[in-house]
């Protein structure tokens, strides 16, 4: 018998498992099942063809299969959903934290959705119906049912009994919050301090007032960046009345970490998000096309541009050479201010308090990397083609454009948050592009400028 114990998921491995499907050696596989952790038998999942990965998965017991399901890619995720009957299902979903549970029966059509509602327990079932109306990129869309809640004239020793009689359904249990007859919050006190406490001293008493919460309908870019700011291990989440309703954990912010990373380099890059997962070539075809044809019609317009100034270009050809190192350099320097932006508005080290203090500090940048680049290019040119004259329009156009293009790329970004537009949207085709125009108009022109003065 082969020993997977202390395996990595490499192709040896993949193909190993792969025979045993094919042999349908379902003894040995359950002993590759016991011997991997969840993330690695996701990852090792994640490897097998379609027909493959759902014979593994069936032969997990419900509460392993949840574990394993909730590490495996969204894609994936979707396809294995595809093949399962709603009893499978519906097993899973019994065996899931709430906000876990909630996640995969929001990805199933409507009429699947009902049915695996329908037949789970009430307790579920109810649980169900109180997060699925959040939508998924807030806090309540994000965050869990299971918490423990005392009231502020409890006991140390009430809240302590309180933890034994539900803590078990809780994971990651750091906190206890403390709430009035009505679950208003009121604080929070961590478990360390109730060991420490007297058990016969009064929770008001001990906990902390100052406690951080979050509304439910608060966007979940929100909710990272004060779990980054107050060093939160989790976080209570509130209704409009202030009244607790759920918390969201360490762990789930990794998970939107990871999620807004990859939605913003996505959109950056014009793809979508999880796509070297996706299956589907429609589907990654669908979300590229857009951002290519629009970079198609940004090309045809910079061609119309070049057009207007063919005379000039007849008279000096040799200038047409360096369009590529004009677009590139602006191109380049728009790109990589609305990077740093876009980054700084995710991770709420840049706000839109500070709009002028950063576009000043972008022109300042742009201006020195102007007067260093656009001086470097005009000495090549001027001795390329044995004309200073020429490379003292083209330092100048340069250095203009490496300018006008940093601004472009840091406020663009800042422009689109101001208005409630993801800012990730202004880079990469739309920047590019943008500048690639800009840049031609502004060597071109003044160009143009210095044929006309000098003929």
């Amino acid at each position: 018998m082969t020993d997977f114990k202390g395996r990595i998921i490499d192709a040896d491995l993949v193909e190993d498992v792969k025979e045993l499907i094919e042999q349908k050696r379902a003894d040995e596989l359950e002993r590759v099942i016991d011997q991997l952790r969840p993330a690695d038998l996701a990852d090792l999942i994640e490897h097998l063809g379609a027909d493959e990965r759902l014979f593994l998965f069936k032969l997990l017991e419900p509460e392993g299969a949840g574990e394993v399901f909730v590490e495996i890619e969204h894609p994936i995720q979707e396809r294995i959903l595809k093949d399962l009957d709603t009893k499978s299902i519906s097993e899973i979903v019994e065996e899931l934290d709430s906000d876990d549970a909630a996640d995969l029966v929001g990805d199933l059509p409507e009429d699947r959705a009902k049915a695996v509602i329908r037949s789970l327990g009430d307790e579920v079932s109810i649980e169900l119906e109180k997060l699925l109306p959040y939508p998924d990129d807030t806090a309540g869309g994000i965050m869990a049912l299971e918490f423990v809640a005392v009231r502020a004239d409890e006991t140390v020793q009430d809240a302590i009994d309180s933890i034994r009689e539900s803590g078990k359904e809780v994971e990651n249990l750091y906190y206890i919050w403390v709430t009035d007859d009505h679950g208003r919050l009121l604080g929070v006190i961590s478990v360390k301090d109730l060991v420490i406490e007297s058990p016969d001293a009064k929770i008001s008493d001990v906990m902390n007032r100052e406690v951080i919460s979050v509304n439910a309908g608060a966007d979940q870019e929100e909710v990272v960046q004060l779990v980054k700011r107050y060093d939160l291990v989790n976080i209570p989440v509130v209704d409009d009345r202030n009244r607790m309703v759920g918390r969201i954990t360490y762990d789930d912010i990794i998970d939107v970490m990871e999620d807004e990373a990859d939605e913003d380099m996505s959109l950056m890059a014009g793809v979508i998000a999880q796509e070297i997962t996706e299956e589907s070539s429609l589907k990654i075809s669908r979300a590229r096309l857009p951002w290519l044809v629009g970079a198609l019609f940004g090309g045809v317009f910079a061609a119309l541009v070049i057009n207007q100034f063919e005379a000039s270009l007849e008279k000096m050809i040799a200038l047409s050479f360096f369009f590529p190192v004009i677009m590139a350099m602006g191109g380049n320097t728009g790109t990589q201010a609305a990077t740093v932006v876009v980054r700084g508005l995710a991770t709420g080290d840049i706000s839109l308090v500070n709009i002028g203090k950063r576009l000043c500090m972008e022109l300042r940048v742009a201006l020195i990397n102007g007067l260093v680049c656009g001086p470097l290019l005009g000495v090549i040119v001027g001795l390329w083609l044995g004309d200073y004259r020429l490379g003292i329009i083209v330092t100048l156009s340069l250095t203009l454009i490496i300018l006008i293009s940093g601004l472009i790329g840091a406020a663009v970004p800042l422009a689109l948050k101001r208005f409630n537009v993801d800012p990730a949207l202004a880079a990469g085709p739309f920047v590019t592009t943008s500048n690639d125009i800009l840049s031609l108009f502004i060597y071109l022109g003044l160009v143009t400028i210095f044929l006309r003065m000098s003929g």
